[in-house]
């Protein structure tokens, strides 16, 4: 399994976190997934602003946070190489981990840090392709499938959630009983929602709906109030019902 789950160190400090005491690192991280756009240079320099805003009004030493990009986003078959790696590179250049998802060879191709893959044969076929440090997950919505990540000894799951099947916060709270691998939850979250997922050991919240669409339209805003709300909810000294 890859170790690139672990933390990465930020050099940038918040002024308005000195007062609070800095622990190590954080215990939830933010899952950022890139939205479709017809202006991807426009989006790329929109996440460079969200990724320095979760850098510089961090109070860890230390932080983890995801960028997946999906490439079925991109309608340009041609520059969708260009445009992956322009992403990759704001991602990794703030100390992010970049993802991709369900396409190995592109994220080798881009040096992307690894894949999200829809289906056990595609994290099959990218350990394959990809090296040994890659991370690969798996994107699963029922127990059998996550089961199957941890036979496979995958880097995590990614929850999300289809009409009809197990709440998200059940398969959560089976998780986290179930194995220490980490645990990425996707969803429409905000400063409130996502509160009994951080309580209930999420690795990675989806920030992705809230940065996306503030009402500000400004994606340091939406990242800065998404990381208030993990702070806030993780220190809540409360059981999950």
């Amino acid at each position: 399994m890859s170790d690139l789950f672990d933390y990465n160190e930020s050099e940038i400090k918040s002024d308005e976190a000195e007062d609070i005491p800095s622990s190590s690192s954080p215990e939830c991280g933010l899952y950022i997934i890139l939205q479709s756009t017809d202006d991807h240079e426009k989006q790329a320099f929109q996440l460079a602003q969200a990724l320095h805003a979760a850098n510089r009004f961090s109070s860890y030493a230390m932080n983890r946070h995801v960028v997946e990009f999906r490439p079925e986003t991109v309608t340009d078959a041609d520059k969708l190489q260009d445009i992956a790696k322009a992403y990759c590179e704001v991602a990794q250049r703030n100390g992010f981990i970049y993802l991709v998802y369900d396409n190995p060879f592109l994220a080798r191709e881009i040096g992307a840090d690894g894949v999200l893959c829809s289906s056990l044969k595609k994290c099959s076929d990218a350990r394959k392709l990809l090296d040994e440090s890659s991370i690969i997950g798996l994107r699963a919505s029922n127990r059998a499938a996550a089961q199957s990540a941890v036979s496979l000894e995958l880097d995590y799951v990614c929850f999300h959630a289809q009409k009809d099947g197990e709440p998200l916060i059940d398969l959560l709270h089976w998780w986290t009983t179930t194995t220490d691998t980490p645990v990425a939850i996707e969803h429409d979250f905000d400063q409130e929602n996502c509160a009994p997922f951080v309580l209930g050991g999420a690795t990675f919240i989806d920030a992705s709906h809230h940065i996306w669409t503030h009402p500000s339209g400004n994606p340091m805003q939406g990242v800065v109030n998404m990381l208030d709300a993990i702070e806030r909810h993780a220190s809540k000294p409360q059981a999950l019902n």
